[in-house]
Order: C-alpha cells, then structure tokens, then sequence
C-alpha cells in the first residue's frame, strides 16, 4: 500500500515539476524558431545582398568598359580621320606635302 502512495506522491511531484518545466520549454521551442528566423532572414539577406553587389559590380565594370570603348572609339575616328585628310592632301598637291606649292611662292 505506502508503494502504491509513495507511487501516486511521485506522480503529481512529477506532474507538478512538469507543469512548471512545459515553460521554459515552449519558451525555449519559441526562441529556437524564432532564432531559426532570423537565422534564415540573414542568410536570406546576405544572398540578395551578395547578388545586388555583384549586379552593381558587373554594371561598374561594364560602365568602365564601355567608358573606355567609347574613347578607343573616337581615337580609331580621329586617326581614320586624320589619315584621309593626309591622303586627300597628298592627292591634291602631287607630292609627299600637306601644304600646296603656292604656299611657297
């Protein structure tokens, strides 16, 4: 018989310290998730972030690029330029000269 009591005592003690252990628990299981959230929020952010720079990157780069096409661009123009406006002057006088022969006289 003081088996089946000391049985029933250690059942509500048991109870009892359970009831006051489900808090922290389900306190701890609510952190857990929300910490798990976050973690997911940051990791989240980090790849947008990651993406968004190396977007920005790329369009740096390609700006650069093209900055620099740009000036090749009119350096090719200027010399193409410059070479008919030679050539077209070497045909006018007859000669190795940009200045025609009465410049001279």
């Amino acid at each position: 018989m003081s088996a089946k009591i000391s049985g029933v005592v250690l059942m509500v003690a048991g109870g009892v310290m359970a009831f006051e252990l489900i808090f922290p628990v389900i306190d701890g299981i609510i952190g857990f998730v929300a910490v798990a959230a976050f973690g997911l929020l940051a990791v989240g952010a980090l790849y947008l972030g990651k993406r968004w720079i190396g977007g920005a990157f790329k369009a740096a780069l390609a700006a650069v690029g093209g900055v620099f096409g740009a000036v090749f661009l009119m350096l090719k123009v200027a010399l193409v330029g410059a070479m008919v406006f030679v050539g077209l002057r070497w045909v006018q006088n007859g000669a190795f000269r940009l200045a025609s022969q009465r410049h001279y006289a």
